[in-house]
């Protein structure tokens, strides 16, 4: 699990939902693309694939795309494609594909970017992924378990 990012530039990709992105991080071959295309087939925007550049507000930790890849996304197998994009996006949410969690219900982590934390989930093996990551980007943890135990 990755217990920190540094501002800069971030092996990654990351899509837009009103505002809020959801940022795909792990290693080459991962699955981080294959995510991203399927947020953006949810609605999402592409704010960047395969590098993001990360830069912290007293508001929160913002996405953007470096200046040469903007609006383009690489699928295996087919090849660099255009695609809308948005400039810029805060981050809401990050997916490590490299985690694995066993937990039906695990404890809700963040990681650290910059001074501020944000909401990490698991991206290796789990169901429905791209739906649960977006409802999470979208409207956050319930608090209210009691019906789920």
């Amino acid at each position: 699990m990755i217990s920190k990012l540094d501002l800069g530039y971030v092996h990654g990709s990351c899509v837009d939902f009103d505002g809020k992105s959801i940022l795909c991080v792990g290693a080459s071959g991962a699955g981080k693309t294959s995510l991203a295309l399927q947020l953006i087939a949810l609605g999402g925007t592409l704010v960047s694939d395969d590098q993001v550049v990360l830069t912290a507000e007293e508001t929160g930790i913002y996405v953007s795309a470096p200046p040469t890849i903007e609006g383009q996304i690489e699928v295996r197998n087919i090849g660099i494609l255009n695609c809308p994009n948005v400039k810029r996006s805060r981050l809401n949410l990050i997916v490590d594909m490299a985690l694995e969690v066993s937990e039906r219900l695990p404890v809700p982590k963040t990681i650290e970017v910059g001074s501020h934390h944000v909401n990490l989930i698991a991206g290796c093996n789990v169901a429905n992924l791209p739906i649960a990551a977006q409802i999470l980007n979208l409207y956050g943890y319930s608090h209210e378990l009691d019906g789920f135990l």
